[in-house]
Formats: C-alpha cells, structure tokens, sequence
C-alpha cells in the first residue's frame, strides 16, 4: 500500500501579471524550491514533481538557443542533479512555455525529516538574444512511501 506523506508548491506567478525577470545566458537561476515533511516513512520513499515555467525571448539568432531545467534534491545546485531536461526555442518563437514531469526513486530518509527539491533554469543562447522570465510559473512534487 502507498501512503501520502507530503505534497507542496512553489508558485513564482500565476501569469495573471507577467514578472518580466530577466534571465541571465548560461547562468543557472532558482526558480522554484520546496520542503516536503517526511514523517514515518515507509521502507521505499519516492517523489514525483512537475513544473511549468514561460519564458520571452528577444533578439534571437537563425540558430536556436535553449532553456535547460535541473532538478536538485537539496536547497542549492552544488551537487548533482536528479533530473535535466532542456527544451530549444526557435527563431520563430517570441517565447516558449516549458513543461516537465519527473520522479526520484528510492530516496534516503532525511535526517532533518524535511526533503529539499530545488528547481534551476539555465538559458542557452545561441547568439546574443536575451531571455525573461514572464510567467505562469510554478514546481510541484508529492513524495510518497510504502507503508
């Protein structure tokens, strides 16, 4: 049987009102950061997250540049992700809305009882176009365990 331990959200805009954030080139950005609570954990723990993240993009090249997403579990991107993905954005684009679905299996039991995943975005460019973070934006996980 699976049970439920936590599920949260980290909602940066619900595009109602764009940020208009700019987003350095090849510099990795947090967008988004939960804390799960892990109490009494079963014997396998998994987690499953999601994100949705719109980007404008200016001035771009004939080349596409592109939007790299690297899950961490943990509050910062100093070790290793769990999970990459990146996603072009072609010249005929004025901005792209990228969308990820992921999962972490047979993750340790925290310690501090709270499990950390960070969500990172990095822009490519191909030239020198420029990228902005306009929204909607939000990362999402539920981390679950056998009973």
């Amino acid at each position: 049987m699976v049970k439920t331990l936590d599920a949260r959200t980290s909602l940066g805009s619900n595009g109602v009102t764009p940020l208009n954030v700019p987003l350095p080139a090849n510099t990795p950005t947090l967008v988004g950061i939960v804390g799960l609570n892990i109490v009494n954990p079963g014997t396998v723990i998994r987690t499953q997250f999601n994100g949705t993240y719109r980007i404008s993009v200016a001035n771009l090249s004939s080349v596409p540049s592109s939007v790299q997403f690297q899950i961490y579990r943990g509050s910062t991107n100093t070790g290793t992700p769990i999970y990459v993905v990146s996603q072009p954005v072609f010249p005929s684009a004025g901005s792209i809305m990228a969308s990820f679905e992921g999962s972490d299996f047979n993750v340790p039991a925290p310690p501090s009882g709270q499990l950390i995943y960070s969500c990172y975005v990095t822009y490519i460019p191909a030239g020198t176009d420029q990228a902005t973070r306009v929204g909607p934006e939000c990362f999402n996980a539920v981390v679950y365990s056998d009973d």
